[in-house]
């Protein structure tokens, strides 16, 4: 499982109350005050504090605070093993440490759980998903991928239950760095690989191929959480996003870390 579908998950079942019974919510951010957004301490490409832009959130922030004539201050936040990262969620922004947390995956529709643990989600501002990549040519069909010996994938994904439901002849491998690691040596035809983590690869030089989307195989959107009781901050968090849409900005921005758009 990647490491998004296992936050996603964590984030349907773990997800804490954001404040006990009867507690009032942290106030609102003034307007004219500092845009806090909480990132993932290392989840390239996304977000991480070793990388020298932040990673996609990071810049993300930044061009969503300059839209809105605010400061921007960044806060990196650790995911816990323990509880994940709807632990991460109520922690930082029930207790009022940022007003958005970046990089929230939501799967197969809108996040429920976020409005019942009062918080709210932007518009998604990245929609991604899985690619087949060839170890020593292009795949370009699902043609080219039936002709192949094996294609390695990560278990229990919805890239390999796609496979299965297209009899192609599947190797599992528990993460995407083993996956990664026999793209490169050889030991598999071809990779059902994460595009996020195919972009990370490609920027730490262990890969250089293209890839086939396979969109019947799933797609994740990302969005950032924010709590529900301000709404001024998530019509005006909506409105900056669909400008950098527009505007060519938030494509640039997922260029630049090997996302398409």
């Amino acid at each position: 499982m990647t490491p998004r579908t296992r936050l996603c998950g964590t984030l349907l079942a773990l997800l804490a109350h954001g404040q006990p019974a009867g507690s009032a919510p942290p106030p609102a951010e003034p307007g004219g005050g500092p845009l806090t957004v909480c990132l993932a301490e290392a989840n390239p490409p996304f977000s991480a504090s070793s990388l020298p832009d932040g990673g996609i959130d990071a810049e993300l922030a930044r061009a969503i605070a300059g839209q809105l004539g605010r400061e921007v201050r960044l806060t990196w936040v650790t995911i816990p093993n323990r509880g994940g990262l709807g632990k991460a969620l109520a922690q930082n922004l029930a207790g009022g440490a940022c007003a958005l947390f970046a990089g929230i995956p939501e799967s197969g529709g809108p996040n429920e759980d976020l409005a019942e643990k009062r918080l709210a989600a932007s518009t998604p501002y990245l929609e991604t998903g899985y690619v087949l990549v060839g170890a020593h040519k292009p795949v370009r069909s699902l043609d080219d991928a039936r002709r192949l010996g094996g294609i390695g994938v990560v278990t229990a994904t919805p890239a390999d239950l796609y496979l299965f439901q297209q009899h192609l002849h599947r190797l599992p491998y528990g993460n995407n760095g083993a996956l990664l690691a026999a793209l490169a040596d050889g030991s598999v035809d071809a990779a059902a690989l994460w595009q996020p983590a195919l972009a990370e690869a490609r920027r730490l030089g262990q890969a250089s191929a293209d890839g086939l989307a396979l969109p019947e195989a799933g797609r994740t959107r990302f969005v950032f959480a924010l709590r529900r009781g301000d709404p001024a901050l998530l019509a005006d968090v909506n409105a900056a996003v669909d400008s950098l849409r527009s505007d060519g900005r938030l494509a640039a921005i997922l260029r630049a870390h090997g996302l398409a758009p």
